[in-house]
């Protein structure tokens, strides 16, 4: 092993991340054609950002000019919790935002990294650190770095420790060697995870729809959730973790290191219904949720996926606040997720208001979602 590397890496270390690894800035060939399919197929539902510079994100030479490494880091968010239950009144959250929002813990030690590197090589280094939402396809980096493996969940596995791992990098005008990839780790036979998934998101092995995936369609999606699936998102209002759940690899879970990602630092594992449906400014919103990965889909996202789960979970508890909403709410895609709630709880109002918000609702989701209702 290079000086320079395990200098790197060791640093890495101390700063407490759980798993290291170097790569080159060499393009991602692989897997730039692999993300070039999935954009073709439409699999990226509404994230048309992916589409975008693809090449940019398959170079990670492209994020740092002189880069000439990458150190990519895993951190293990897992932390052990008691079995969810609903209680007519709560949804799940997913695990990797029970805590403080990972991006704002990561990114700083991240750049002590960088600060590390300056000093232990007595050089100047250029350097950016990245953490999800940059330009960069992280697992393949990972998976090249030999941090882990490309599961059949599209989840990086990490072997004989799990999937329960928050990626980053640190980009480096640095020349270390690469450590050498995963020598033999693969899913097998196993696809345990691939019918597991409720909205039926996995076309093939290795390949997610995400349009149909519930992470994606409780975090990032901005419209209404298709009527269809609805109900197959079950408790979860904020991401989902039944792929992982169902994984033979998390088996091996071990216990996070790092308290801020901790569920007493954050949301934690369950959210009650009937107080994020009473939240009923954007300010009130961004001072409950902050610093927490729940900011992500804004107060109409968490509201929407809120009204939804009220239903799926008979929150009858929830019908006053859903009434409030679908009568003073300004943002449509909360209006009618209400009124969708509503029929299922409250059959009677909720075809009544139908019948009138049919004609009056000034949105045309809103109309549509009343005319459904009374199709029913």
């Amino acid at each position: 092993m290079s000086a320079p590397r395990e200098t790197v890496l060791q640093a890495a270390r101390e700063l407490g991340f759980d798993v290291v690894g170097v790569t080159s800035v060499a393009p991602f060939q692989r897997d730039h054609a692999a993300l070039l399919r999935w954009l073709e197929r439409g699999h990226q539902g509404g994230m048309d950002w992916m589409a975008r510079r693809p090449e940019g994100r398959s170079w990670p030479g492209s994020a740092l000019d002189d880069a000439l490494s990458v150190v990519t880091v895993a951190v293990n968010h897992h932390a052990p919790a008691p079995a969810f239950a609903a209680e007519g009144r709560f949804g799940r959250v997913a695990s990797y935002a029970w805590g403080r929002d990972y991006h704002l813990v990561m990114r700083p030690r991240l750049e002590r990294l960088a600060a590390e590197v300056v000093r232990r090589l007595g050089r100047s280094v250029r350097a950016r650190a990245c953490v999800d939402e940059d330009p960069l396809l992280e697992r393949a980096a990972a998976a090249r770095a030999g941090l882990g493996f490309h599961g059949k969940n599209t989840n990086l596995l990490v072997p004989r420790r799990g999937s329960w791992f928050l990626l980053g990098e640190l980009l480096l005008d640095v020349a270390l060697e690469p450590t050498p990839p995963a020598a033999g780790a693969s899913c097998g036979t196993c696809v345990r995870c691939l019918p597991a998934c409720p909205t039926d998101a996995f076309v093939a092995p290795y390949e997610l729809d995400a349009g149909r995936c519930i992470s994606y369609l409780t975090t990032e999606h901005r419209g209404p959730i298709p009527r269809a699936l609805r109900p197959a998102m079950g408790a979860w209002v904020f991401g989902c973790d039944v792929c992982q759940e169902v994984c033979p690899w998390n088996r091996f879970a071990s216990e996070t290191r790092w308290p801020e990602l901790r569920p007493e630092a954050g949301v934690g594992p369950r959210l009650d219904l009937v107080a994020t449906l009473r939240i009923a400014t954007d300010d009130w919103f961004r001072a409950h949720f902050a610093r927490t990965p729940l900011l992500r889909p804004k107060r109409r996202g968490l509201q929407r996926n809120a009204a939804i789960v009220a239903r799926n979970v008979g929150a009858t508890a929830t019908v006053p606040l859903l009434l409030e909403r679908i009568a003073d709410e300004r943002e449509p895609v909360v209006r009618g997720a209400a009124l969708w709630a509503l029929g299922g709880l409250d059959p009677a109002r909720g075809r009544a208001l139908a019948d009138r918000l049919r004609t009056a609702d000034p949105d045309a989701d809103v109309r549509a979602e009343a005319v459904a209702l009374l199709e029913d």
